[in-house]
């Protein structure tokens, strides 16, 4: 499980390492890429939830691209985004997502589609999400290509030529 965001109280990372806890599954890990200053307490809480040695805050990464390439599914819990950079990243890297219910990325990702969107605050929600999109492989692999797919609706190319056709027609 991947996240890139700042470590704030909007980015809510504390979900997803709630609901990592939920899951009783060993092999899962939860890796965050961004700094901030909450990264004490996100660490205290995966302790005090006794999965420490599965959370991951790796700080401020300048190969994070890489790291999309390693992760399995994307988790953005945010309470307010508006249009996501990391969330297209993860797409355009071929993850499935879920992430919270709200604007910006119920623009991106269609729900049972590209991935799931739960509300924030539900952490069984979120935990059941990762433990389907884990277990079931092919659904995995459906919104992998779903994503790759979509993502291209927001390429530079396709933007460029929707301006053009709205202002220069």
């Amino acid at each position: 499980m991947l996240s890139v965001g700042e470590l704030n109280k909007n980015k809510n990372h504390k979900t997803i390492i709630k609901a990592i806890a939920k899951i009783d599954y060993p092999g899962i890990y939860y890796v965050i890429c961004g700094q901030g200053k909450l990264e004490g307490y996100l660490r205290k809480l995966a302790n005090k939830l006794g999965i420490v040695e599965r959370v991951r805050v790796l700080g401020f990464r300048s190969d994070v691209s890489e790291i999309y390439k390693a992760a399995d599914i994307f988790a953005l819990p945010s309470y307010r985004e508006g249009l996501s950079v990391s969330l297209m990243e993860a797409m355009a890297s071929g993850l499935p997502i879920v992430c919270s219910d709200i604007r910006g990325n119920n623009d991106l990702i269609k729900n049972d589609k590209g991935g799931y969107l739960v509300n924030p605050k539900n952490v069984n929600d979120y935990a059941k999400k990762f433990l389907k999109l884990i277990i079931i492989n092919q659904l995995r692999m459906d919104m992998i290509n779903y994503n790759l797919e979509r993502i291209n609706i927001f390429s530079i190319e396709n933007i460029l030529f929707k301006i053009e056709k709205t202002y220069f027609a």
